[in-house]
């Protein structure tokens, strides 16, 4: 009888368990479960609401277009470079204020403040902002330097062929790093400061102590960061589009702003599933590298 009364308490407290969860599944499922499902149906059939509401399965017909497409390897390579080069920068700008903010003495809970201050801004501010700063003719960039110090003597098209791609990740590293301070300053907190003063009796100077001590005591942080900066990088549309909106030509253009053209302007959603579809792919690779990097540091660990 015991075990009955038991095995009954222990039934009716998982039901329990599952009805307090019940509501973040419903949402969980329909949010992000069956919009995804959908997504891979449709990147696999001709649907296009220009010529109708009804859609058939064509296959990989559109991955095939995509691959065609003379511009697709230029896009993929944008959104390559634009991950690697703002994530990279990112973190080791980041890495420099989290140390910076830790020396800090007197106000530092201001410098915190003014430094997560463009985190908090909306992408809309961000991009019409920096769009001012850096216009081609009557920027705030150009204006100091051409006009009011002449210090060049002809204007920087910061939003030129060349330069576009340069300009929205720069941007995109003064939006991002505030997170990634934070987080990094956090970790350097949670350090031992025994292990510093071991590495000192040690002989260790600034360089060596940094080496040996922060950033193998950073790895699960910096992991972490690293990855969450690269899906924020790779999925950032709000900021370019106002900047750019992947243009000149192409020489901005990343798979977000591709899918959203393909979309939403050609009205296409078969081919812009299959463009969701590949980045959805890229993300993944990021993430399994994720779990491996933080497994290895787990294993280093124990």
């Amino acid at each position: 009888m015991k075990k009955k009364k038991m095995s009954k308490l222990l039934f009716w407290e998982a039901v329990r368990g599952y009805l307090f969860i019940a509501p973040a599944l419903v949402l969980l499922i329909g949010l992000l479960f069956i919009p995804m499902v959908h997504g891979f149906w449709y990147s696999v059939t001709d649907f296009n609401i220009l010529k109708s509401w009804e859609y058939h399965f064509i296959g990989f017909a559109n991955f095939k277009k995509l691959f065609a497409n003379e511009n697709f390897g230029i896009i993929l390579k944008n959104e390559i470079i634009f991950a690697v080069v703002v994530t990279g920068i990112t973190v080791v700008i980041s890495m420099m204020f989290a140390i910076f903010l830790n020396t800090v003495r007197h106000g530092k809970n201001m410098i915190r403040a003014l430094v997560f201050m463009p985190w908090v801004l909306p992408e809309v501010v961000v991009g019409a902002l920096w769009r001012w700063i850096l216009d081609g003719e009557k920027g705030l960039v150009n204006s100091i330097l051409v006009e009011y110090s002449n210090i060049l003597p002809e204007h920087i098209q910061f939003f030129s062929e060349s330069m576009a791609l340069a300009s929205v990740c720069f941007v995109y590293i003064w939006r991002t790093y505030p997170y990634v301070t934070i987080m990094l300053s956090a970790g350097l907190q949670g350090i031992d400061r025994g292990l510093y003063e071991a590495a000192a009796i040690d002989g260790c100077n600034g360089i060596k102590k940094f080496w040996y001590v922060t950033l193998p005591n950073l790895k699960y942080v910096l992991s972490i960061c690293s990855l969450m900066a690269a899906i924020w990088t790779m999925n950032g549309f709000g900021i370019i589009n106002i900047l750019t909106a992947g243009g000149p030509g192409v020489s901005s253009t990343t798979l977000p702003m591709t899918i959203y053209k393909t979309a939403f302007q050609k009205f296409r959603f078969g081919e812009a599933s299959a463009y969701s579809v590949i980045q959805f792919a890229i993300i993944m690779v990021f993430a399994l590298i994720y779990l491996k990097m933080t497994k290895a540091t787990k294993e280093e660990e124990a």
